[in-house]
């Protein structure tokens, strides 16, 4: 082995992506030296240099995140991207931009030309999400399944999750279903730390309870399982988050009430029910949080319940589709059936299947409040994303 300073000589950093899981994201530069290098990049990367319609695909990603650096990432230090590096005409070709990111002294054009490749590389993951194609499907199917089981009460107007008639109704003081993330905010949220993937957002589809009391969020929950409103075994391990109920003390408390009603033969007669109930509600609570280790923006007093579930969603086969209608104008066609076999040697199916993700968040009015207004307020967590996208970025503190 030939021990001269060139075998020696590593690109550290992008060792780290392949060897030690780090985001490309945080590389701080490329190891591009050559056109010829940078067509090679691009065909690994997966277009195809010498196709029109690839090169325009690369070209649009560029727009949008020129767009988007300017608009929505509006940081007040580079509010504005340089000309000669903020449209087509001005770079010329999309692989100066490969170079100009490889540069080893830490130039402004470096940090521009790196900046806006971190942003294409998010946007063209995300304009090719297998997932987008069935979304409407997958939002039609498991909304739906939630709407059987809302009830508006007639006397007061309120909203019921479950039939109150039956002695199950769960009083809802607010419910939102969630139809797909502001495409800014997915963007922010792919941007904002390193272990976000396109392939991880799991929150695009989904709903949000909330209910009068603790103990009412876990009668939500239950209500959903035992009406198969969400499906147990499709729930997505290593996704649940319970920063509102201490489950062990729940647990005791309602086996120990459960003993004192059952002592009573039913009868209510000598049992303070509010009283008991008041005292439930104050033990069941989760005290100490603490950061979210899921998502270090969260604030520590931020109280939900969350899980994210997968429904098994059937969409229309679009090969089917084409197969239905040429069978259509083939079949009083002489010969066309035959022309059928051999276009199709098998009849495609008319729907295929693809697990779809969506996330269920429940939390009592006490913590819905504190959200909005109080310590765990929402705006102040899209704030410290934005930010710590900004950061990921430009590359401050690479």
């Amino acid at each position: 082995m030939n021990l001269s300073a060139e075998n020696l000589h590593f690109p550290w950093p992008i060792l780290r992506v392949v060897l030690e899981g780090m985001s490309i994201l945080d590389v701080p530069k490329l190891e591009i030296s050559s056109m010829e290098e940078a067509t090679n990049f691009i065909q690994a990367y997966g277009f195809d240099p010498n196709n029109a319609a690839d090169v325009d695909r690369i070209w649009q990603a560029f727009d949008e995140a020129v767009q988007f650096i300017e608009k929505a990432l509006n940081d007040p230090q580079r509010a504005r991207v340089p000309e000669h590096l903020r449209d087509r005409k001005a770079v010329t070709d999309i692989r100066r931009l490969l170079l100009l990111a490889s540069q080893s002294d830490v130039h402004p054009d470096q940090v521009w030309a790196c900046a806006i490749l971190r942003l294409m590389h998010v946007l063209i993951h995300l304009a090719h999400d297998p997932r987008l194609k069935y979304f409407e499907q997958a939002q039609n199917q498991i909304l739906s399944r939630l709407d059987q089981y809302l009830y508006i009460d007639e006397a007061d107007g309120a909203t019921y999750l479950g039939n109150k008639a039956e002695g199950q109704g769960i009083k809802l003081l607010f419910f939102k279903k969630k139809d797909r993330k502001d495409r800014d905010r997915e963007i922010i949220k792919l941007l904002h730390k390193a272990e976000a993937l396109v392939e991880e957002i799991y929150d695009r589809l989904g709903f949000r309870l909330v209910t009068e009391t603790k103990f009412d969020a876990v009668r939500a929950v239950r209500l959903l399982l035992a009406k198969n409103i969400i499906s147990l075994p499709n729930v997505r391990p290593g996704r649940s988050r319970n920063r509102l109920i201490d489950l062990k003390r729940l647990e005791a408390e309602a086996s120990r009430l459960e003993s004192a009603v059952s002592s009573q033969g039913g009868k209510k007669e000598g049992m303070d029910s509010s009283r008991l109930f008041r005292r439930l509600e104050r033990r069941i609570g989760v005290r100490r949080i603490g950061r979210s280790i899921m998502n270090p923006h969260s604030s520590e007093y931020y109280r939900a319940i969350q899980f994210t579930c997968r429904e098994l969603v059937r969409v229309h086969s679009p090969q089917y589709q084409v197969y239905a209608r040429l069978k259509a104008h083939l079949e009083e066609v002489p010969g066309g059936l035959q022309v059928m076999g051999e276009v199709f040697p098998s009849v495609p199916g008319p729907y295929d299947y693809v697990f779809f993700p969506y996330e269920i968040q429940i939390m009592d009015v006490k913590s819905y409040a504190d959200s909005i207004f109080g310590k765990s307020n929402h705006e102040e967590y899209r704030r410290k994303q934005l930010e710590a996208a900004r950061a990921r970025v430009f590359a401050v503190g690479l």
